[in-house]
């Protein structure tokens, strides 16, 4: 019985007693968040340089409405209407296409 309760005792004493930790110098932890900030900067720099890769290889019909979109998605994000009053107002509008007789 005696051997329960200090065993109990000695675990119970190892879970109360705070485990050290040694916290990271401060040296380190600035040489750290600065890789972070260089290697997403890099990725962003990828991923214009393959945009623009992707776009010089379309047509310029194509990179309008691939541009066009893209403004009228962040248009919608700011929870406004995809195209503003003004491009509405004096923008030609398209009209219904002929069919040719032939």
């Amino acid at each position: 019985m005696r051997k329960i309760i200090a065993l109990l005792g000695l675990f119970t004493f190892l879970l109360a007693v705070p485990q050290t930790s040694f916290a990271q110098d401060e040296r380190e932890t600035e040489a750290r968040a600065e890789l972070d900030n260089k290697k997403q900067k890099s990725e962003e720099e990828i991923r214009k340089l393959m945009t623009k890769r992707h776009l010089a290889g379309q047509s310029k019909e194509t990179r309008k409405r691939i541009k066009r979109s893209l403004r009228e998605a962040e248009r919608r994000k700011k929870g406004k209407s995809p195209q503003s009053w003004y491009d509405g107002m004096f923008r030609r509008k398209q009209g219904k296409k002929r069919k040719k007789n032939s």
